[in-house]
């Protein structure tokens, strides 16, 4: 029985120190956002590079799983997004948009730079979809875009290198909930911070463009 008690308190500890850590970090991150309102609802979601068919996910190569532990930064966080790159891919790799939406944020800088998009599903839910590890952005707060809509272009192998780490490939979430402002990207230390803000990109990518 104590050992039941110890591993409660231990995983209920655990949670409340993800949520310290991002509720202390989130101001920083808020002057960065601006809300828009959205009322078209998305219909076809596509892959974000411009393959020869942006709806087949054979197109892309995935170097790094969604919820896969991570020791850059806070030691020990989960990888809240997926890593892609397009099959057989040529540098410059320019990213688009997954679908229609908004620009609510742009924050932070080289080499994590990093785009949001709103989007309004077609069961009405609200999905946000961040794009990181990307220069040259093209896009602004309030931005409408499209599926053909560029959002800015990957980091190259020799940028990578320069900043210090392998940053050349997209770093891609979906995200339910964008109340932390960005930093729970690199702050959710729990499954459940896991599950409550962000979707699997791989599996939300393969239901959504099937055809």
């Amino acid at each position: 029985m104590n050992k039941i008690i110890f591993l409660i308190i231990l995983v209920c500890t655990s949670y409340l120190n993800a949520q310290d850590y991002i509720s202390a970090d989130k101001a920083r991150w808020e002057p960065y956002y601006r809300d828009s309102p959205i009322t078209a609802k998305v219909s076809d979601w596509y892959m974000p590079f411009k393959t020869t068919d942006r709806t087949n996910i054979k197109s892309i190569s995935v170097i790094s799983t969604f919820g896969s532990a991570r020791n850059s930064f806070r030691k020990g966080h989960y990888h809240t997004g997926l890593d892609l790159m397009p099959r057989n891919y040529k540098e410059p790799v320019n990213v688009y948009s997954i679908a229609d939406g908004v620009v609510v944020s742009v924050h932070l800088g080289d080499p994590h730079q990093t785009v949001v998009v709103k989007h309004l599903s077609e069961e009405g839910e609200i999905i946000y979809s961040v794009y990181k590890h990307i220069t040259e952005i093209k896009v602004k707060n309030g931005d409408r875009l499209t599926e053909d809509s560029q959002i800015a272009r990957v980091l190259t192998k020799a940028e990578g290198k320069k900043f210090g780490g392998s940053y050349d490939h997209l770093h891609l979430e979906i995200r339910k909930k964008f109340d932390d402002f960005g930093c729970a990207s690199w702050l959710t230390m729990t499954k459940e911070e896991l599950n409550m803000r962000f979707i699997d990109p791989l599996k939300f990518l393969k239901e959504k463009t099937v055809k």
